[in-house]
């Protein structure tokens, strides 16, 4: 058996195992990436909808206590600080239409809207949600 014609061809098929495995591991940290980010803007998008929820809370609270609008200025959206969401910027605004009903009872109905946003729109990991809730006094 001739051992010279066989030489190259162990060196030749370690490079190529070696160039192999480390395709493999670039497509894996790629891809391990790519999952870390989708991770982190479904977390940001779950805490953004739990801020407008707690907004949406807080303002059905000063409405039960107040009994009307006049907290909110209807001009201006309140930005609302909730420390379980730092870096959020949440605005809570308040419409009030009041309507007499058959026994000349005035029906208030309020619609709260809250927003909330992180980031901002040209970030990569921005997020906005928004909430709606309608409450009659």
């Amino acid at each position: 058996m001739n051992r010279t014609a066989e030489r190259g061809v162990a060196l030749i098929a370690a490079i190529f195992l070696v160039v192999i495995i480390g395709a493999g591991v670039v497509l894996l940290s790629i891809l391990s990436v790519r999952n870390s980010q989708q991770t982190t803007q479904n977390l940001l998008q779950i805490r953004a909808q739990l801020s407008v929820e707690a907004a949406l809370e807080y303002g059905v609270q000063s409405l039960v206590q107040a009994d009307n609008c006049n907290t909110y200025d209807p001009s201006n959206d309140v930005v609302l600080v909730i420390d379980a969401y730092p870096n959020f910027v949440i605005k809570l605004s308040c419409v009030q239409n009041n309507y007499v009903g058959p026994p000349s009872q005035i029906v208030s109905i309020m619609t709260l809207n809250a927003t909330a946003e992180w980031g901002s729109p040209d970030d990569a990991d921005y997020v906005w949600a928004e909430s709606e809730a309608t409450i009659e006094l």
